[in-house]
This record gives structure tokens, sequence and C-alpha cells, in this order.
């Protein structure tokens, strides 16, 4: 009599958590500090935390170190090399946009009640990503990086959608908290916030971004991170050689497909006994899950040799197909440093002549032309030139600006090279001469650092009058609330010949361009206007004294 052996089930382990319990907990700080920065509508966030969080990023570092000499320069390097250590942590942990896509992907399954992730392997579209990646890198050295970096980084989409989606959907949320807070007698519980949406022109991009970004999580999990991201795709380059790598141990792993359907970037070929690290963006869910030992985080070396596991001939000869020959990384090395390169000369390039470019373009303002002023770029700034060639349009500064002066810029720069760029509207608000906030919060360097003292005499505009449409001319009402709030006093109210009246008049010596004479101005349209200049310039200084703080409150109107 044959005595059957029953076949027990296989344990479920849950594998080894620790690495991905680590991992989220780091994702989700960091997350809730950058989304924190970007929706601050009470400015209660400090100017110090959101540069920071936003200077880590890579593309923005990477801009700064190719143009500035400051600290957070070198968190690129600090990311490369940390992707050269361990993988694309970047993608997990750092980077707010791959992120945003794991929590799309998290809710869609909750909605559709499906596991998060039930993903087969897909082959690499590297023809689509590295495609891309060079049209970036061509972008960049043909002085078209400003727009390119601001279409694909990861970090500046994250912004403006946080920035234009989300923030009036937490001032809406607020807002109703706030409804109920008066309605119970309790209207200083939760204040009413203030937070206008942005044109439509400016809203559209982060809105198709958004849904494309929901739709790729929702179906292929990191299908972005691993198709368009020109950041990952860079990165990837790197992973596929890093020392510390998640792969395949087939002396254990039973085929079970339990790291399959975690996998996020369906990058594990479980038929190969492969990972194809490139793509992997180090999240361990597949850790996690694997109740038999058979995924491991472990070191490869410089050679990226796994190292000995016990096994059939038949898994030791087919591991050994797999490698990948020794050159690979060499050449992968050189590719990456010359990309490496080739972006910074051209960063460096475009930063170093923009101030060049914008003296070589100056001109005269006419008088005449009130009705279609220069665009006025942020202080800081330098010239409209270095801001179309170095802001990678991730709207902190419009965020952060406490005056809401700073808006998206659609075809206001006259090209697609300003698009989402930030702008100053005086006809919603004015530039606080009392005010770097911008400055210090800028990640690229775009915007740079000006101490009070430099800001108070750094001059981005110039106010041009038409007195035909002054209230005092037209209806012949007093006035003189632009040179009532004019913080430098380049303008005053002086007679002159054709009007027995005082007018206002402009000394352009003395006149920064910040707009508060143009937001004073209570006729339509204004009678005194400001136009941007190409390149920023250092005003004269009539009033010696303290210059005397002034706010929104100031106004009258």
């Amino acid at each position: 009599m044959i005595r059957k052996i029953p076949v027990l089930p296989r344990p479920s382990a849950q594998g080894s958590p620790a690495l991905r319990r680590v991992r989220v907990a780091a994702a989700v700080l960091v997350f809730a500090v950058a989304l924190a920065a970007f929706i601050d509508f009470r400015d209660i966030v400090p100017n110090s935390l959101k540069h920071l969080v936003a200077s880590v990023q890579f593309v923005p570092s990477a801009f700064t170190f190719a143009t500035a000499f400051r600290v957070s320069a070198f968190a690129c390097l600090a990311v490369l090399a940390l992707t050269f250590a361990c993988g694309r942590v970047y993608c997990s942990v750092i980077c707010p946009l791959g992120i945003l896509q794991d929590a799309m992907a998290r809710i869609s399954a909750n909605i559709r009640r499906v596991p998060s992730y039930k993903l087969p392997y897909r082959k690499p579209r590297n023809a689509l990503r590295y495609a891309i990646l060079a049209i970036t890198i061509a972008s960049l050295a043909i002085g078209w990086g400003g727009l390119a970096i601001a279409w694909l980084d990861p970090y500046s989409n994250f912004g403006r959608i946080a920035s234009t989606l989300l923030r009036p959907v937490a001032v809406a949320v607020n807002n109703v908290a706030a409804s109920i807070a008066t309605a119970l007698e309790y209207p200083a519980a939760v204040p009413h916030g203030d937070a206008g949406l942005a044109a439509a022109g400016a809203l559209l991009p982060p809105l198709v971004i958004f849904i494309a970004l929901a739709i790729m999580a929702s179906a292929r999990g990191r299908l972005w991170c691993n198709s368009v991201c020109p950041v990952g795709t860079l990165l990837g380059l790197v992973s596929r050689r890093s020392l510390w790598r998640i792969s395949v141990d087939n002396a254990v792993c039973v085929k079970c497909g339990d790291c399959l359907r975690a996998c996020k970037a369906q990058c594990i070929d479980l038929r190969a006994g492969e990972i194809d690290f490139s793509r992997c963006v180090a999240c361990c869910d597949c850790l996690s899950v694997c109740g038999e030992g058979g995924v491991k985080y472990r070191w490869h070396g410089l050679a990226g040799k796994r190292p000995a596991t016990p096994s059939s001939k038949d898994k030791i000869s087919a591991g050994s197909r797999s490698q990948t020959p020794a050159n690979t990384g060499r050449r992968i090395f050189i590719a990456t440093a010359a990309t490496g390169a080739l972006a910074w000369a051209a960063v460096s390039r475009d930063a170093a002549g923009a101030d060049e470019r914008g003296c070589a373009d100056r001109q005269e303002h006419d008088f005449s032309k009130l009705d279609d002023p220069e665009v006025v770029a942020p202080p800081g700034g330098r010239s409209t030139a270095r801001i179309l060639a170095q802001c990678t349009a991730c709207q902190l500064c419009v965020s952060a600006c406490p005056s809401r002066v700073i808006e998206p810029a659609v075809l206001h720069y006259g090209s697609l090279m300003g698009f989402m760029k930030p702008r100053l509207d005086f006809d919603q608000s004015f530039c606080n001469i009392n005010c770097t906030v911008c400055t210090d919060v800028c990640p690229d360097g775009a915007l740079t650092p000006l101490t009070l003292e430099a800001k108070q005499t750094t001059r981005i505009g110039l106010a041009h009058v038409a007195h035909p449409r002054c209230i005092i001319v037209k209806d012949g009402t007093a006035c003189g609330a632009c040179a009532e709030h004019c913080p430098t006093a380049a303008l005053q109210m002086k007679k002159i010949t054709s009007h027995p009246d005082p007018l206002p008049v402009v000394d352009p010596r003395y006149c920064i361009g910040c707009g508060a004479c143009q937001y004073a101005c209570p006729t339509h349209p204004k009678a005194i206007v400001v136009s941007g200049i190409a390149t920023h310039e250092k005003a004269e200084v009539l009033v010696q004294e303290q210059v005397k703080p002034t706010t929104i409150e100031d106004f009258a109107f």
C-alpha cells in the first residue's frame, strides 16, 4: 500500500517589510513637506523649509550647480551618488511627482476594489525613453532647455499641479470649514483664505499633465517615470550598475509571482529570474511580499556580479548568460558623464550669456504703449533672458509670494520659452519693497537671492504715465494715490504747464518698477503702467531714511 504524503500549502510569510516601511515613512514625510510648501496659503511653512525641499530635487539642483556656487547645488551630485550606491531611491522617496503617482494608483485601486498592482512584466520602452532624454539634452545645447525642462522636469510638474490645481482645492475646503465656524459663532477659529484661480491658459497644462499621470499610474504604475521622465531615464543609466541592487535569488525563488504582482515598475522578469534595475524605483514592495526570501536587496559590487549561491547548473548558466558584459558599465559611465557635462555646459552658457543678450535687446520704452507693456520678471531674475533660460517654472515663487503679485505667464514673454514662467501682474497686486520671499525660496537659481537693501534698489521695470487717463485731468477729481504709495518717491505730484493742478510725474532714476503706483491707480484703463525692462538695473536712492513698509491693507480700495 502506497502511502500518500500530503502536500502542505506554501506558508504565507510576510517577507521582510522593514526596508519598505522606512521607505514609505520617508516618502510620506518628503511629500507632505513638498505639498505644504505649495498649498501654504497662510504662509505658515518657513521659507527656509520650502527652499530646502525644493533645492534637493535633481533638476533645480543641477541648474544651480551649473550657474552658482551654493551648498544646495551639490544635491544633484548627492542624488547621483545615492543612485549609484542604492538604485533609484530618489524616484521613490525624494521625487514628489513619483510619490504622487503611487498615491494615485492606491486611490484608483481602492475605488475599483482591486489590488494596487497586479501588473505583468513588460519590456522597457528604451527607444522612447532615450529619445526623450536625447531631445532634452539637445534642447539644453541649443538654448531651449528652459522650455524642455519646464515640461518634463518631474519636480516642476508637481509644483504646477500643487500650486495651480491643489492649492485652490485646499482653500475651498478651508473656506467651507470657515463658513461652518462662522455659523457656529466661532469665526476666528478658521479664517477664510484667498487663492485665486490661474488664467485658463496657465490652468490647462498642469491639468492635462495631472490627468495623464492619473491614467498612467492607475493602469501601469510608474509608466511615466520609466517611459517619459528624462530624470528617471538618466538615473536609470546609473542605477543599472549600482552597488546594491534588488535581484532574484534563483536558488530560492519558487516562481510564485508575488513579487511580480507587487512591482509598480513592471521590471521583474520572473521567467528569466532577472530584474531590470534601470527601471526599478527601489520601492522594496517586492521584498515585503516575498515569503521565500527569493528577492533580495544585496551587494553586487563594481563588477555587477551576484554573490555566489548554490544552484543547479542550468540556473548558473542562465544567470551567467544574463550578465551584462563588463565593458557595458564603462560605456554607461562615459555616456552619463558626457550627458552631465553637456547639460552643464549648455546651461552655464545660457545663464552666463543671458545678461548680455538682455542688454543687446534692450530698448527705450515708448510712453504711448501703456496698453501693451513689456512683461515684468520677478526681482532677482536679473533679466528676462535669464528667466527664460534657467527657470524651470516650478511656481514655488508664485505660491510663496505674500502679495500674490507673481503669476504664471502664458504668452506674456512673447514666445513659448516663457510659457508658465513667473511674471508680475500689477493690476492684481504689487511687489512689496520690503519682501525678498521669491528670491529666498527659488530652488534653481533663476532668482538670485537678494538682501533687503539690494531689493530696495533693484529696478525691474519703469512706470509710465498717461495724463489724459488720469482722473485729475479726465474728471477734475483730486487724487494722487499713485504718488502716495510710491515707496521710493520716484513718482511725485508736480505742476506742469499743460494743467493747473499737480499731476503725477515719474523720475526714472529712482523708479524700481514695484507696481504700487499702478495697483493704486483707480482708473480703468490705468493712467500709470509699469513696463518691464530687459535687464534689471540698480536705481538711485532719493530718500535715504528707512523705507516705510507698504501692505495691501494700506490701499483704500
